[in-house]
């Protein structure tokens, strides 16, 4: 599912996005009202537009954009604020240095924005710098000042978000971990049940039986006609526990799409498209699959914020091809190991089956690629 460019970011902070567009025009009106139309005012004019498309430009962007042309739109930005400091009369001009540093959180370190903005003062000061000292250093002070106060903001903001996703990335993770135990749980108890039922009281009703079989032939004719009605009770009851016993296994062979839905279902702001459902008739592979299924999902969910999941299945000879896909962010460095043990894991479920699994991760997200052969009983 393709990403939206700005239109959710934008949404969300649209007042913050909206005072620096406030502060832009403000600052360059100042900046130009008391100059005549000449040449000044229309290279002003076009380093106020150069700034204000590259600062949109990052700010409309938000992940869209590579970090390199990112801070080559930045590197324009800075050198743009410096040379219209340097024809700035009425020293409002370094205001928009504070709108270069509430970009840098998106892009830089804590230690590398410091530097950066470090380096933008230096150069102001250099720039402003008329003879008297002090004077210069309290007038470029308290712009770097406004720097940090701007920086340190938008990346409490971006901490905070960033901390809200990985709690309801945990959350949704819980959730899929408590149905996964819930319904493995229940099918155990189903089939210790089943087994019990058939190892015990229906090898005790065999024997009983037996033993009823025996005795009829050997009591005298009087006692017959209620014998053969215990013996007769016997096989019924027989019949009956080999029913239940029946019918509980049968339940075990389950859908193995409706026990993704179900398990989708149990997470908040997910979704599950099917494209084409799988026809799997082995019980001992459903079972493996679907543990591969739930592990992809919740790694989906862990790492990479997923909450769209696609599933498609194509059949070739006596091959079944299962995909995976979801709208994540992809696999980073870190989740490299993660996912490394996760597809591993993968790979010894279905090694008896011939399996191959494969992570492939794009622009729009990780799709997990399973290769099952004899799939059918």
């Amino acid at each position: 599912m393709p990403k939206p460019l700005f239109l959710q970011h934008l949404y969300k902070d649209w007042l913050l996005h909206f005072s620096g567009f406030i502060t832009w025009s403000v600052v360059s009106y100042l900046s130009l009202v008391n100059i005549a139309l000449s040449g000044e005012f229309y290279l002003k004019l076009i380093g106020f537009f150069v700034f204000y498309i590259c600062f949109a430009w990052i700010v409309f962007s938000q992940n869209n954009v590579s970090d390199l042309v990112k801070k080559v739109l930045l590197s324009i930005e800075i050198m743009t604020v410096l040379i219209l400091i340097s024809f700035d009369k009425y020293n409002i001009v370094a205001i928009l240095s504070v709108l270069i540093a509430t970009q840098l959180p998106q892009i830089f370190t804590r230690k590398q924005a410091i530097l950066l903005m470090v380096l933008i003062t230096s150069g102001h000061f250099a720039i402003s710098y008329d003879g008297s000292l002090i004077s210069t250093f309290f007038h470029v002070i308290i712009y770097f000042m406004l720097q940090i106060f701007g920086f340190s903001a938008i990346e409490t903001i971006q901490r905070e978000a960033k901390a809200k996703e990985e709690l309801e990335a945990i959350n949704q993770e819980l959730l899929a971990t408590r149905f996964m135990l819930k319904t493995s749980s229940q099918k155990q108890e189903r089939l210790r049940i089943s087994r019990d039922l058939h190892d015990v009281i229906g090898h005790q009703l065999t024997a009983l039986s037996l033993n009823l079989e025996v005795a009829k032939h050997k009591v005298s004719e009087e006692f017959k006609p209620l014998l053969q009605d215990n013996l007769q009770l016997a096989k019924t009851l027989l019949t009956d526990v080999r029913q239940v016993v029946k019918e509980m296994r049968d339940e075990e062979q389950f859908d193995l799409i409706s026990s993704v839905e179900n398990l989708i279902s149990q997470l908040p702001n997910c979704h599950l498209t099917v494209c084409s459902s799988p026809e799997v008739h082995s019980f001992q592979l459903k079972q493996q699959l679907m543990f591969c299924l739930q592990e992809g999902i919740s790694n989906a969910l862990r790492h990479g914020k997923a909450n769209q999941f696609t599933i498609e299945c194509k059949k070739i000879d006596n091959c079944l091809e299962l995909v995976l896909s979801d709208n994540g962010t992809g696999i980073s460095t870190q989740d490299i190991v993660s996912f490394g043990s996760g597809i591993t894991g993968m790979k010894e479920r279905l090694a008896e089956f011939s399996g191959q699994v494969e992570l492939i991760t794009h622009k729009d997200g990780c799709a997990l690629n399973i290769k099952v052969e004899d799939c059918y009983d």
